[in-house]
């Protein structure tokens, strides 16, 4: 398997200023009401079309599409466009959900039925005292080896209230630690794990292949990321650690790793302003997400309101890493001010001199760095 070479961020072309695009929130979030992914497809300039939309989702954290007319074949086609535009690794592809065989699914195609995620997690669907949900905050397939990077949610029935997608920025969570916390973290390696996931699929006739990347086998499930990496299609630095999933940081105490996972959850449940809600207002909505850039938790609230069901595509990421050069987004956006000298100069670093290859470097507290500089 080759070695991931980070090029530096992207940039965007311009071609999708001609669609209407409303932002969910200040900090996150981005909403199209005509931009027809079916017919982006088709275009003779879908490749620049896809470039900008994988930049715009991984800038805004999560977009929207409404009055979509997807079908599992063109929704999987999307979110590999949109992958492959960012610079995804050429062995990786959309993920292959290892229980399909159990539910007869599409192989790469999840159907979320709110019952069915209850009954695997452990959830009751009924109406209960639930005071606290905020564990649930999380990044899709973190306990991989080769994370989800672009996430999808497609709606095939949507109840007539309730059953909002919530996202956080991570670039926020990042951006709000001072900078001495911010080294702190950078320091830091998270140990995933998902025990639930990892006893269904050991059940009998699940599948037992490669998950999208060729590092995605077997299922210990117990993979270790750097607690902040960097986005390569952005080049601004995240938090990848806490909710659901994180098991814990390695090389400290429990106590310590207890308190560091309830800081991250105070910083998402305590500023709302980095926090956008997407509601699903009709069948067809599509949302589109960068793992790298946000954390998300669905809203428990449709009993009694209808049904609810959707159609998850995931695309397989690179392995997780952190850049030495690279900034949080507020340090990016700061050193605009001076007409963009310092930023242009941090861009030249990035962009020449600092390719990146992605490897398990072992660093401070068993680390790992995840980048070299490529010669």
């Amino acid at each position: 398997m080759a070695p991931y070479v980070w090029q530096g961020p992207l940039k965007k072309t311009g071609v999708i200023d001609v669609f209407k695009q409303k932002l969910l929130a200040p900090s996150l979030g981005s909403e199209f009401s005509d931009l027809d992914l079916v017919e982006a497809l088709k275009s003779p300039n879908a490749d620049a079309l896809f470039r900008d939309l994988a930049v715009t989702i991984s800038e805004r954290g999560v977009a929207v599409f409404r009055n979509q007319h997807l079908d599992n074949e063109t929704h999987q086609q999307v979110v590999n466009r949109i992958a492959i535009a960012s610079g995804r690794p050429a062995e990786n592809d959309i993920m292959t959900n290892a229980l399909y065989p159990l539910y007869g699914d599409d192989p790469k195609v999840i159907t979320l039925i709110p019952e069915r995620v209850a009954e695997r997690y452990g959830y009751k669907t009924e109406s209960q005292k639930r005071q606290s949900s905020s564990h649930e905050w999380h990044s899709d397939m973190s306990f991989e080896e080769n994370p989800s990077d672009y996430s999808s949610l497609r709606l095939g029935q949507v109840p007539e209230t309730g059953g909002d997608t919530l996202y956080a920025s991570a670039y926020d969570l990042y951006d709000r630690m001072s900078e001495p916390f911010q080294k702190l973290f950078e320091n830091l390696t998270v140990q995933w794990g998902d025990p639930h996931y990892t006893e269904a699929c050991g059940t009998e006739g699940t599948y037992k292949g490669p998950r999208g990347s060729p590092a995605n086998v077997g299922f210990g499930f117990d993979a270790a990321h750097p607690a902040v990496r960097t986005n390569p299609v952005t080049g601004w630095n995240a938090i990848f650690a806490g909710g659901m999933h994180c098991r814990g940081f390695k090389g400290v105490t429990t106590e310590e790793s207890n308190r560091l996972m309830a800081m991250i959850e105070d910083l998402i449940t305590k500023n709302h302003d980095i926090q956008a809600r997407v509601r699903w207002e009709a069948p067809g909505d599509i949302a589109i997400w960068d793992n790298r850039a946000v954390k998300h938790i669905p809203t428990r609230d449709v009993q009694g309101k209808g049904k609810r069901k959707g159609y998850r595509v995931l695309s397989a990421g690179e392995k997780p890493f952190l850049a030495p050069d690279a900034t949080g987004r507020q340090a990016w956006k700061d050193s605009q001010k001076d007409g963009g000298q310092a930023g242009r100069v941090q861009q030249k670093k990035m962009e020449t001199g600092q390719k990146m290859v992605a490897s398990p470097l072992e660093g401070l507290n068993g680390n790992v760095n995840g980048v070299v500089a490529a010669h």
